[in-house]
């Protein structure tokens, strides 16, 4: 009688655990938000920035915590020529502007990229239009 009560309680005990498991990974799936940045470039540039992109800030933002989804290079629309897109996700907004301010902070940031924008002679970017998006119940991102 005993062994059987053990396994009983067991079982439930895993049960439960497992139940609150499965909750907090689909609250935290829930949760996840992207970011939508599109760059108008300065003229001629946005190969440029694609580089920086490829060769450097993908990678701090890798180090930040942040997942790249994926790069564009504009291909119709007004100023497609000059036009760079990519799209990173986040756990929660919350996350989204920790990692921006742990960003900020890296060395290599402030130097291959703060430095330069600042600089009128070497910028690249001449706008940048940044949203936020939360996917929908229906999305394959979820």
């Amino acid at each position: 009688m005993l062994k059987w009560r053990i396994l009983a309680i067991t079982g439930v005990t895993f049960g439960l655990l497992g139940t609150g498991w499965a909750v907090a990974e689909r609250q935290q799936a829930a949760s996840q938000v992207y970011e939508l940045r599109v760059y108008k470039t300065q003229p001629r540039q946005r190969e440029a920035l694609a580089d920086r992109f490829r060769d450097h800030t993908s990678g701090m933002f890798e180090r930040a915590g942040m997942t790249n989804v994926g790069y564009w290079n504009a291909v119709s629309g007004d100023d497609s020529d000059n036009t760079f897109i990519y799209l990173l996700a986040y756990p929660s907004r919350e996350a989204r502007d920790e990692m921006w301010r742990e960003l900020g902070t890296y060395e290599d940031f402030q130097e291959l990229i703060i430095a330069v924008e600042q600089d009128e002679e070497r910028r690249l970017v001449a706008s940048i239009d940044a949203r936020m998006l939360e996917p929908t119940s229906y999305s394959a991102l979820k």
